[in-house]
Parts: C-alpha cells; sequence; structure tokens
C-alpha cells in the first residue's frame, strides 16, 4: 500500500488535522501522530496486526491506496468520461442581450459599448425554432438521460424574453418527459420582474434560480440599478426573494465582492436575516474584467490573495446567522461544464459558445445552429476541448487537481492567450478553508473515531460522486 498522491491535509486549531482526498471526496480527521505518518510516506509502522482496522479505514477513505494504482491515470480516465460523456446535456439560452439594469461591471456590454457588441439583440421567433430542434436533436443524437436548460441573457424575464423562455422551457420539459429523459430548470436573473406568477411556475420545475445581490442597500443601490432612471433595486429584489420562501425554487443570490462591497457584506447578512430571507444561498463570488466591455471596472476588483482571505469569514458569518450553504468540496472531473462535449450556450444571434463570459467574443465562438438545429462547429470547439490538465505540467503534479480540474478556462484564455494553461483561481486558494469551514458547520458528534495504538481517525464522510461544477457559482 501508498499514500494517495491526491491527499489534502488541513490543520485544526487543537492539532488535529482533517485530511481530504481529492480524487475520491472523502473527509477524515486525523490525530497528529497518524499525520505525521501518513505525510513521512514510511508507512512501515502500520504493518502491524493490531492495526488492520485502522489501515482498512485509511484504504476506504482512499487515504491509502494500492501500490501499483495510477491515480493520475485513473483522474485521466474519468476526465475523459466527464468531457465526452453523452448521458448528460446542458443547454444555455441566452435570450436576449438587452437588460433593464445597466450595472457597471457588466461583462456583455452596457451603454454605447452593449449598443456595439450586441446591440441589445433578442432572439427571433425563427431563431427560438432553431434552438428547440437542436436541444432535441442533440440531446436525442447522444442518446442523452439527464438535460439540463439554463434561461439567462441579459434579462431572460424582459417582456418578449419571459414568453421565449416559457415556450421554450414547456416545450423541451414535455418533450423530455415522453422520452424518458430528466430535466432540470436553471434560471439567472436580475430578479426586478419576477412576480407570483413566475415564481409558482418556476417552483413547477424545483428550479435553481440565481440572483445577485451587491452587498447592504446602499451598495446594492450603487451597483445594481434601473436602466430607465437609476434607481436602486434593491427592495424589489427583497421582495422577490421572499416570494420562494416555502417554494420549491432552490434560490440563491451571487453576492460580488469588490473593494466596495466586501466591507458591507456582514450588514447585508443582518438585513436579510432581519426579512426572514435565510432559506436563501449566499454564494460569495469574485468580479473579474477579463473582457473589454468591463475592463474599466478593474480598478474595483480584488486580487485572489485578498479574495480569498475574505471568503472563509463570510462563510463562518452567514453559516452563524442560519444561512444554508454550499462549500462542500467536490470530485470535479471538469473545472466547469463549459469543457464538456455536452454542453452550449446559444446567444441571440445563434452563435454558440462554450464560456459564459466569452459569450459575444467572436474570436471564442464555437459554432452556429442553422434553421434545422445542426451545429456548424469552427475550429474553436476542437481547441477548447483538447484542453487537458494532465498534459499541463503545473497541473499534473498538484494534489488539488481532481477538485479544481485546471482551473478557469477563461482565465487561462485571459493571462495567457491559450485554453491550455493553468486558470489558478477558486480551489488553489481556498480547498483548504473550504475543507475547514465545511467541517465546521457538521455535527459530528455521531461520526465514530478508530483508536489504534497512538493512532485516531475519524471518518468524517465518505467517498462522494463527482459532480459537475457550473460557472455562474464561483465558489
Amino acid at each position: 500500500m501508498k499514500n494517495s498522491r491526491f491527499n489534502v491535509f488541513v490543520r485544526e486549531n487543537n492539532g488535529n488535522e482533517l485530511v481530504y482526498n481529492t480524487l475520491r471526496g472523502s473527509i477524515s480527521r486525523v490525530n497528529p501522530e497518524l499525520a505525521q505518518l501518513l505525510k513521512s510516506k514510511d508507512l512501515a509502522p502500520l504493518n502491524n496486526s493490531s492495526l488492520v482496522g485502522l489501515v482498512e479505514d485509511l484504504k476506504e477513505q482512499g487515504i491509502l491506496i494500492p501500490p501499483r494504482l495510477d491515480e493520475l491515470e485513473e483522474y485521466a480516465q474519468m476526465h475523459r468520461r466527464w468531457k465526452e460523456g453523452r448521458e448528460n446535456v446542458e443547454f444555455n439560452a441566452l435570450l436576449t442581450y438587452d437588460c433593464n439594469f445597466e450595472c457597471p461591471y457588466c461583462y456583455q456590454g452596457r451603454g454605447e459599448k452593449g449598443q456595439q457588441i450586441h446591440g441589445f439583440k433578442s432572439m427571433s421567433p425563427e431563431l427560438l425554432g432553431a434552438t428547440k430542434k437542436f436541444i432535441k436533436k442533440t440531446t436525442a443524437n447522444r442518446g442523452a438521460r439527464k438535460l439540463e436548460l439554463v434561461l439567462y441573457g441579459g434579462e431572460p424575464f424582459l417582456p418578449g424574453a419571459r414568453e421565449m423562455g416559457r415556450e421554450l422551457t414547456e416545450e423541451v420539459s414535455e418533450w423530455a418527459r415522453k422520452n424518458n429523459i430528466a430535466f432540470g430548470l436553471h434560471v439567472l436573473s436580475n430578479g426586478s420582474l419576477i412576480d407570483e406568477n413566475i415564481v409558482q411556475w418556476l417552483s413547477g420545475y424545483r428550479t435553481r434560480l440565481q440572483i445577485p445581490i451587491d452587498g447592504d442597500p446602499e451598495m446594492h443601490n450603487k451597483y445594481r440599478f434601473y436602466k430607465e432612471d437609476r434607481r436602486g433595486s434593491f427592495e424589489d429584489i427583497a421582495r422577490v426573494l421572499g416570494m420562494t420562501r416555502g417554494t420549491d425554487v432552490e434560490t440563491h443570490i451571487r453576492i460580488s465582492l469588490t473593494d466596495e462591497t466586501y466591507p458591507t457584506m456582514e450588514r447585508l447578512l443582518d438585513e436579510l436575516k432581519s426579512r426572514d430571507l435565510n432559506h436563501v444561498y449566499p454564494d460569495f463570488c469574485y468580479i473579474t474584467s477579463f473582457t473589454n466591455a468591463c475592463a474599466d471596472f478593474e480598478s474595483h476588483t480584488l486580487s485572489d490573495l485578498k479574495l480569498f482571505r475574505i471568503m472563509p469569514e463570510l462563510w463562518r458569518k452567514a453559516h452563524e446567522r442560519g444561512f444554508p450553504l454550499d462549500i462542500r468540496p467536490q470530485v470535479q472531473p471538469l473545472p466547469c461544464s463549459s469543457v464538456a462535449d455536452g454542453s452550449y450556450i446559444v446567444d441571440a444571434f445563434g452563435e454558440v459558445y462554450k464560456c459564459w463570459e466569452l459569450v459575444g467574443l467572436k474570436e471564442h465562438m464555437v459554432g452556429r445552429i442553422d434553421f434545422d438545429g445542426n451545429l456548424e462547429k469552427t475550429a474553436v470547439y476542437e481547441d477548447v476541448l483538447e484542453r487537458n490538465p494532465v498534459n499541463i505540467e503545473q497541473c499534473r503534479k498538484h494534489a488539488y487537481l481532481p477538485s479544481c480540474g485546471g482551473g478557469c478556462v477563461c482565465k487561462a484564455q485571459w493571462q495567457s492567450k491559450t485554453y491550455h494553461t493553468p486558470g489558478c483561481g477558486t480551489e488553489k486558494y481556498l480547498l483548504k478553508d473550504k475543507i475547514k469551514v465545511y467541517t465546521e458547520t457538521l455535527d459530528l458528534t455521531d461520526k465514530p473515531t478508530t483508536q489504534a495504538g497512538s493512532f485516531r481517525l475519524q471518518k468524517i464522510e465518505g467517498r462522494q460522486q463527482p459532480k459537475m461544477s457550473h460557472c455562474y457559482v464561483l465558489v
């Protein structure tokens, strides 16, 4: 037996250490003596008949593995299966580039920049029909058993876009039902146009809804205001969040951290709690200036080191106030769905992209759908799919690899002008804090501890199934 190359050790305040195996997703707690032994690579002391039970637990958690097991090849095969897999498909419908907000960090472009980039274009009825054909044809041809539809824009609940989104959802979901294909709906919206009827409709699909909030009421209103009269939107958004309480809408708030917003986070959490909005998931996220459309906002973005020093404390503060958190570290064969063969973003021009933050940038277009629902690919499509972190020297050597999948594709492109370099970010700086804070949120009183000689092991959580990450939750 030997140590897994994918063990990550996190020291707790009492001297014990948490061991997270990034390839299996297990979380264990070991005492200092066992931690020191596992880090030393000299496992001879475990060759003792009195330690058989402990050794079996370590194997079960994936901390110890067979001597000839090639874990890098195991990950490479997992990465390939998820990238090329045909069981799941995801279609993102950018129904319109238009929006009733004019947020200063908009990566798609606002004002004159937006007019130049996309002209606030909305899907035509003909393109909506082609998108339906594309979704059905692609799903059927791939033999997929699970279909996820994502509605966004711009703002997907603007008049016109709202009706298109409803028509698309109802037709595709019914087609999926008749063909025994599981259907899931995700919606990204600024929230301002959602009413009780829309909430009821979303609840019928058990929708995952994400709405941005950018700090306490005063700060949010400075960032997220109506284009027409520059009126702040906090009260409107809070009212909508209240509508989702007690429904089957899984509601997330995307909280952007900038130099101006992060000092207001505690006030925001207290404000939401005072309004009995503890049912929402607070997703603390970063703002980038990857595209020219938002380049003038760069002075407000936070450095990685500063940003990721803030997040763990915000998670703790949110947990203390009773908010649910979605921070459990996951086994991620891919960094996000953008590099999966069965994932597509169709914009209002019928152009197809892989990454949300690259939408509208023609040099990153991976194809175009015709009115018969066929995808005409560009060379970029295969270039993106050829990205393999196992072939990236910095990635293949890192214990974090199965947690980050090589990092953000957009960040790699932004920094190096290629998809084939590391896009280090969230996991590089936050994985250990995720493990620690997540464990702090658990009740571990019923988790048994194995004591063997001077060694002690507590199995907190066992192996986890791999999970697809989605870019719209950047934690």
